[in-house]
């Protein structure tokens, strides 16, 4: 029985993998195959707010999460970019009325994006990253490394696209935790741009269950709201549900976009 989630190194493969710090336009957790083009720089500030209670064998566990992020990202070339992010989750737990907080953790990633195919519409690229994520107020051995790579397909049909994530992360902890070590990641979504300046975005997804003694897959399903304020900023706002139980009930998410 696992009522309460340990953030730290569960967070960092979802930010290896999703929105936390990847080029995904946000709110989405796929990301697109398109880069920033030579000398492209994108700036992405998020938060998030999310819930999940859980009852079993009669004990109840709340548990609400919080976190920020922000994402530089850097056009090396027309068909490669690169990116640094940082994320700081923390939450507060409540298990059968006894409350206590985490911490949470500090989560970096380096990533890169390579297109390496384009005709009429169509883009593949691939994403290598490498990250690292340390408990915050723990010992020094809390922490974890992270290498992963997704290949990502998107098609462009305006005024719709649809994008194809799959993704691969193996973690490297340095504490044993229970956590399984090898994480697949796979998500799908779609855009529609239903005015001028304003798309809605929807994704849904699944991956292995971090926890080695089940295979749950944690799904969800997203939709929201992509909002051009003007040529150089996006406001994106979006709200995710999970489908099955290992996935967090619920997690609102905001977010600004520079692009220069």
């Amino acid at each position: 029985m696992k009522l309460q989630r340990r953030l730290p190194g569960y967070v960092l493969t979802l930010l290896l993998l999703s929105t936390g710090t990847s080029f995904a336009a946000h709110p989405l957790v796929s990301d697109d195959a398109g880069t920033l083009g030579k000398g492209g720089i994108q700036i992405e500030l998020n938060g998030d707010i999310s819930t999940d209670k859980e009852t079993v064998a009669g004990s109840t566990a709340k548990n609400d999460g919080s976190q920020i992020a922000t994402t530089f990202g850097y056009g090396i070339s027309d068909k490669l970019d690169v990116s640094f992010g940082i994320a700081r989750p923390w939450g507060n737990n409540d298990l059968d009325g006894i409350k206590s907080r985490d911490p949470g953790s500090v989560d970096l990633v380096l990533g890169m994006k390579w297109q390496i195919y384009e005709n009429d519409g169509f883009t593949v690229a691939v994403k290598p990253g490498l990250g690292y994520s340390y408990t915050v107020n723990a010992p020094d051995s809390d922490y974890a490394t992270s290498y992963s790579a997704a290949l990502v397909l998107s098609k462009e049909l305006e005024p719709l696209a649809f994008h194809l994530n799959v993704g691969y992360a193996y973690n490297d902890y340095n504490l044993a935790n229970g956590l399984r070590n090898s994480i697949w990641n796979f998500s799908g979504a779609t855009t529609y741009e239903i005015v001028k300046n304003m798309k809605l975005v929807a994704d849904i997804g699944a991956g292995t269950n971090e926890e080695s003694g089940t295979n749950n897959m944690p799904a969800f399903a997203l939709i929201g709201t992509i909002y051009t304020l003007s040529k150089n900023m996006d406001a994106s706002v979006g709200g995710k549900i999970g489908l099955t139980r290992p996935e967090t009930d619920f997690t609102g998410t905001f977010g600004l976009t520079f692009k220069f």
